[in-house]
């Protein structure tokens, strides 16, 4: 009885069952979110439990369902440790995106567990930007440097806008390059805490990821032009009117005396085209980079159009956004990024030394439709750069009641995300850990919570946009001729029109991509939820689709973040014309979000 009670006991403490169980694979993933081709490529692999002592862990790397690389496997040891790590050569190409598959077996090859992630060997990150945020800077506010970089690194996150974080807008180093300050107040009255600031940067290059310091190009505080020292002049700033009178008082601002608690109560928008204030900023900026290791600026605008100056001629920003830029990028020596808020400008922004257009999206903006077409604008300008999106899915409503959730609506995230994806673009969502953007104040974060699914299936979206990177948004032809997409007993639609299957063809080299995306079940065109209500699209099973094609197909094969991980799948397709266009024919096994079709052609 009593060796009995004892077998019992035992199994209720902690570890007990998992050792009962065996070894569990729990999660894998890449040592750094981007490499170049000659660098070597880690596998991290954490498990759960203890190992018998003839389980292997294996890895096998995958483009388009077929084999690349290799990964040495490791054989466990009864004392083996909770985080392993697999080495692996892939292909020395630059620019290419894999799907990896991580196998736990055991003495007999069965299969115990299995886990997919990718990844990018890309030299910089400016062709696949995967981009994030950071915006707590102090222990208080929770911060935890290498805490929150390794949570982004798993979901191949490879620059991170640092929002936020500067003492002014005009002066964003607090203290002097010989002394800077220990730590400041930002402009909403926060502290930040430098040494964080710097872990943080440090942490970010720790994965290859690059550290992008937020400021606005055309911003200063209310005593700039009043203060006794260091004043400016006021020729520098705008107005909103080509005559009357050039006062302090009168010159163009955004007004923040609601702000409780700010460090100013308005900021004045200054002559962004003017040299005088470029050359003043930009050496302000330059203070900053001799302290702070930051890789370049996140340039951010507020949608303004401009005004006038203080000789009454006209000020435009956005006709100016280039020559900023690559002034900026010549001064500097630093990476730019630049926000064209509601899109203004993004084309300009595509032509210029900026690494990527980030557009953020507002009231014109906010229908799936809008996001194809955003992203057509920017291919068009500028066909192999990459492309962010700022979409806030869950932003306040301005009037009315404010939803009570607390948790990001998961069918509102998906589409979004699979919609911005298969734009070719990347969406800003992710940061400081595990939490995500609800709207434009990104230190507002805490405000709704990532749920355990949603975080899960995020893994798996950000996983295949690295995979299938070359398919998604690498010089990618948006304009295939000759295809349409019939779904038996569904409605498809290739313009994102609501309660519909939205059907999105693409075409790289040799091969037809087609984009499944479920808007079935909601009559609502929009991506944004601000009452978060978009209900789950409906779960579809053994969908008959034709797909019309002017080229002889030889392939056809699917792959969906929502099944499998990610992981590519071979379709048996059968041929037949109707006298006018030849038709492919298959069973598409499931469609929940979204599914990518790839349709091989002969050569």
């Amino acid at each position: 009885m009593r060796l009995l009670l004892s077998f019992v006991l035992a199994l209720s403490l902690p570890g007990a069952f998992a050792q009962a169980q065996g070894v569990q694979l729990v999660d894998a993933y890449p040592d750094k979110a981007r490499y170049a081709p000659s660098d070597p490529i880690k596998l991290i692999v954490e498990l759960d439990g203890n190992p018998k002592g003839a389980e292997r862990i294996s890895a096998s790397i995958w483009q388009l369902g077929q084999a690349e690389g290799q990964c040495e496997p490791v054989a466990l040891r009864p004392e083996a440790a909770r985080t392993q790590t697999l080495t692996c050569v892939l292909p020395h190409e630059d620019y290419q995106g894999y799907l990896a598959t991580v196998r736990l077996a055991d003495a007999g090859g069965r299969t115990l567990g299995e886990r997919q992630t990718a990844i990018d060997i890309s030299s910089d990150w400016k062709r696949f930007p995967r981009y994030g945020y950071l915006a707590h800077y102090e222990a208080s506010e929770g911060t935890v440097p290498p805490a929150w970089i390794a949570e982004l690194n798993r979901f191949h996150i490879n620059g991170l806008e640092f929002y936020d974080f500067q003492y002014r807008h005009d002066q964003p180093l607090a203290g002097t390059v010989k002394h800077p300050a220990a730590s400041w107040k930002d402009i909403a009255g926060r502290k930040v805490d430098g040494v964080i600031l710097r872990d943080l940067i440090d942490q970010a290059h720790r994965y290859n990821m690059m550290a992008m310091a937020y400021n606005a190009s055309y911003s200063a505080y209310d005593d700039v032009f009043t203060r006794p020292k260091n004043r400016l002049p006021l020729k520098w700033a705008i107005w909103s009117t080509p005559d009357g009178p050039r006062t302090v008082d009168t010159a163009k601002s955004l007004e923040l005396h609601n702000a409780s608690g700010w460090s100013t109560n308005r900021l004045f928008f200054m002559d962004q085209n003017n040299l005088g204030w470029q050359q003043y900023l930009f050496g302000q900026m330059r203070d900053l980079f001799e302290v702070y290791p930051f890789d370049g600026w996140h340039v951010d605008t507020f949608g303004d159009k401009g005004g006038y100056a203080f000789d009454d001629s006209t000020v435009d920003y956005i006709s100016g956004f280039r020559s900023f830029i690559d002034h900026a990028s010549e001064t500097l020596h630093k990476r730019i990024v630049f926000n064209a808020v509601g899109t203004l400008g993004q084309e300009r922004i595509a032509r210029s030394a900026a690494d990527f257009v980030y557009s953020e999206l507002w009231e014109d903006n906010e229908t799936f439709a809008s996001i194809i077409l955003t992203a057509e604008q920017v291919h068009f300008a500028n066909p192999r750069d990459g492309y962010v999106i700022a979409a806030y899915v869950h932003k306040e409503p301005e009037v009315g009641p404010v939803p009570t959730a607390t948790q990001f609506n998961m069918p509102s995230v998906l589409l979004a995300d699979a919609a911005i994806f298969a734009s070719g673009a990347a969406h800003i969502e992710l940061g400081d850990g595990n939490r995500m953007l609800s709207r434009e104040y990104f230190p507002a974060d805490t405000r709704l919570s990532v749920s355990p699914a949603l975080h899960e299936a995020l893994r798996h979206y950000y996983d295949y946009l690295t995979a299938y990177e070359n398919y998604l948004r690498d010089d990618v032809d948006v304009e295939p001729c000759g295809v349409e997409v019939k779904i038996h007993d569904q409605t498809t639609n290739p313009l994102g029109v609501p309660n519909a299957v939205w059907t999105i063809a693409r075409r790289k080299n040799n091969t037809t991509v087609i984009h499944l995306i479920n808007l079935l079940g909601s009559n609502d065109p929009h991506w944004r939820d601000v009452m978060m209500t978009r209900p789950e699209p409906p779960l579809l099973q053994n969908l008959q689709v034709q797909i019309s094609s002017p080229e002889a197909i030889k392939s056809v094969g699917w792959a969906s973040p929502d099944f499998d991980g990610g992981q590519f799948h071979s379709i048996p397709f059968q041929v037949h014309g109707d006298g006018k266009a030849t038709w492919i024919e298959f069973t598409l096994p499931k469609l929940h979000y979204w599914d990518t079709i790839f349709m091989g052609s002969r050569k």
